[in-house]
């Protein structure tokens, strides 16, 4: 069993990866363990076993390594900040503008988490208010408030908004698209599934899984 822990951001990839890897490679069945970033550190730093660990953020990936039972990280995508607003708000035109004169509810990332970073630059660099923001433990949990209409508007990733089933929108021309985040993988020094981790890290940066990145919205690094 080769353990995956995996930003939530990489789900719908990773499960799309996981699933060809099990039914392609001869006893190579796959776990995966998706949480935010921050969330997946603080569960190795506790003694969680992982053999390959996908990371969003650089920050967080210069703290995997710094724990010293990694391999050298392989940076591998990259995707940008999206503003979006619920299937209510859709057809309403909203700018930046709108989200600034405080009547809207939203929702981002807390602050450990990348997607809560990059949203937090991207409302000093706009002068938008954050004080009322609800904060998520992860970039899906936001999408999914967003959707359900519990928040007029979120920060998330250009990738998540693309990967979403219902009728949200996206605020144009916002300038979020300036702000990026890295995704990185690495694999575990010590693991006794280090073969088949390899083969998997390989199958990600691979040509083929490069494509599969660019369909799913994601950029080179």
């Amino acid at each position: 069993m080769i353990r995956l822990f995996v930003a939530s951001s990489m789900t719908d990839y990773m499960e799309q990866v996981a699933s060809e890897h099990s039914s392609t490679q001869a006893g190579a069945a796959t776990e995966l363990n998706i949480a935010g970033s921050g969330t997946l550190l603080t569960q190795l730093d506790e003694g969680a076993i992982a053999d390959l660990v996908i990371l969003a953020g650089r920050d967080h990936t210069r703290r995997l390594q710094e724990m010293g039972s990694f391999l050298s990280p392989i940076e591998f995508a990259s995707t940008s900040l999206s503003v979006i607003v619920s299937p209510a708000l859709s057809n309403a035109n909203l700018s930046i503008r709108d989200l600034r004169a405080g009547d809207l509810q939203g929702a981002a990332c807390v602050v450990s988490a990348p997607c809560g970073q990059l949203a937090d630059e991207f409302a000093t660099a706009t002068g938008l208010e954050m004080r009322s923001v609800t904060r998520e433990p992860n970039v899906r949990s936001v999408l999914a408030k967003v959707e359900r209409g519990e928040v007029d508007f979120g920060f998330v990733y250009r990738t998540d908004f693309l990967a979403a089933a219902t009728d949200i929108a996206e605020i144009k021309d916002s300038g979020a698209e300036a702000f990026n985040t890295f995704y990185s993988l690495a694999v575990a020094r010590d693991t006794p599934n280090m073969a088949q981790a390899v083969v998997l890290a390989e199958s990600i940066t691979s040509q083929y899984g490069q494509t599969r990145l660019r369909q799913l919205g994601f950029e080179h690094p």
